[in-house]
């Protein structure tokens, strides 16, 4: 009975740990499963990505342009790549030690690193949800949903830049939230630009997080500054990062900001860098050559024509494609458990009125758990006039339409909707609502995927 009682003892004080431990290593055992077993051509633009890799080892700086990375529809010049030069980094260390390295090696190699910086994105949602869910165990919540998001373990097993474009958006977000929640205010909004700034220059996408964040650093500076100023003598640890944010930043503007003086755009189109017949070789020409419209219809055509209106689309079919993407993998090969995409969709939808039910119970939203709120509606909304303007293109195909897309704000979401759980008013089953998501999740994560993958995905590994 003593040791019944030590037992059930430690387990109350180290069993948040062990469950911690338990998903994390889930986490690792699909992810490198995936890596060290997955054929090539699988995941999505992993082709691309290891063609860009291998071409940034052949330099330390930035290489040119040749057809055999354009004809992918991407090029190098005024473009952010530290992605790819990073990979190109590893691949000079690995020949380095083994210059007999195969591609396959080598992509394996990477796909490890991948599967590092995936991790570092799970560790940062942990850290992030300790920043604002008291509860040991509550805690848990967004990394069990994040690790069992079947989209998000699949990316990391390949060699994809949104895994590097994660990690240093769920940085950035962890030490944007501790400008409100810590008091040193100037080492934790030093930190969060240098991570959003990183995370621009491996892919643009990042931009719309960063101004929604910037927009609300400002708010809070106005808000608080006389709390926040006069600032006292810097230290050498914040006059260092003071240095490595100017750093980032002047690789912002060498990119992004001479793109807006010389093209007045951020990204360039192909044939204002390249030649009419460079550009005519990529897959993107030809894909619109054979898919796209000459030019989009208007919303009214498009109304006319039978497809959904802007609101249909964004209340029923946008939120169920980005449901079906994130929790479904679609890269060059596809699998969507559409059986169960409608299960989310009553979780997605039913958050949002347990929201709205905690917000009229309590009357009040702390200014942190506002702030993250504005950043998901701002970028969630980027993202959907995209696709909505890329569907008027292409017949409402869902072409360029991915679930990983949103994956730069993942972590805020699943700690906001544990949030959202843990503080309903206690008549509604709270317990109920996190079983109900912890089947759902887990039915429909990796690891009943990866049990069962000798009947469904046995030509996807090698």
């Amino acid at each position: 009975m003593r040791k019944f009682h030590f037992s059930l003892g430690f387990f109350k004080r180290n069993g948040p740990k062990i469950v911690l431990f338990i998903l994390v290593g889930a986490f690792l055992t699909s992810s490198l499963f995936l890596a060290l077993n997955l054929q090539t051509g699988i995941i999505p633009d992993e082709p691309a990505h290891f063609i860009f890799s291998k071409h940034f080892a052949s330099t330390w700086g930035i290489p040119p342009d040749t057809p055999k990375t354009y004809s992918w529809g991407i090029y190098i010049e005024q473009n952010p790549f530290l992605y790819h030069w990073i990979n190109g980094r590893i691949i000079n260390a690995v020949n380095l030690f083994e210059p007999a390295a195969s591609d396959w090696q080598l992509l394996v190699t990477l796909r490890l690193l991948n599967v590092l910086f995936s991790l570092g994105t799970v560790l940062f949602c942990f850290m992030l949800s300790r920043e604002l869910i008291k509860d040991p165990w509550w805690q848990l919540v967004p990394i069990f949903l994040l690790t069992n998001t079947l989209m998000f373990v699949f990316l990391s097993g390949g060699v994809n830049y949104d895994n590097l474009a994660n990690l240093f958006s769920s940085a950035g977000l962890l030490f944007f939230v501790r400008v409100f929640t810590r008091n040193n205010f100037i080492k934790n909004s030093l930190a969060w630009i240098i991570m959003i700034g990183l995370g621009t220059l491996v892919k643009f996408t990042i931009l719309p997080l960063g101004l929604a964040m910037s927009l609300v650093w400002l708010l809070f500076l106005n808000k608080f500054r006389r709390n926040i100023f006069p600032i006292e003598l810097w230290n050498h640890g914040e006059i260092v990062l003071t240095c490595l944010t100017l750093v980032i930043l002047a690789g912002n503007f060498a990119i992004y900001g001479i793109n807006l003086i010389r093209y007045q755009t951020l990204t360039p189109p192909c044939r204002e860098i390249l030649s009419e017949e460079q550009c005519e070789t990529s897959i993107f020409e030809r894909r619109a050559r054979e898919i796209a419209r000459p030019s989009k219809i208007s919303i009214e055509e498009s109304i006319a024509q039978g497809y959904p209106s802007p609101i249909k689309y964004a209340a029923v079919d946008w939120v169920y494609n980005m449901l079906m993407r994130s929790f479904g993998m679609i890269g060059h090969k596809s699998y969507f458990p559409i059986q169960i995409i409608s299960l989310y969709q009553i979780l997605f939808y039913g958050m949002l009125l347990l929201g709205l039910i905690n917000l009229f119970y309590r009357r009040r939203v702390s200014l942190v758990n506002l702030s993250l709120l504005w950043i998901i509606i701002f970028y969630a909304s980027v993202l959907l006039i995209k696709n909505y303007s890329s569907e008027l293109l292409h017949n409402f195909t869902h072409i360029g339409f991915q679930g990983r897309y949103i994956f730069p704000v993942i972590t805020i979401i699943y700690v906001l909707y544990a949030k959202v759980i843990k503080s309903t008013p206690i008549w509604v089953p709270r317990m109920f609502i996190l079983v109900v998501t912890i089947i759902v999740f887990f039915y429909g994560g990796p690891i009943t995927l990866l049990k069962g993958y000798n009947s469904f995905l046995t030509d996807w590994f090698r």
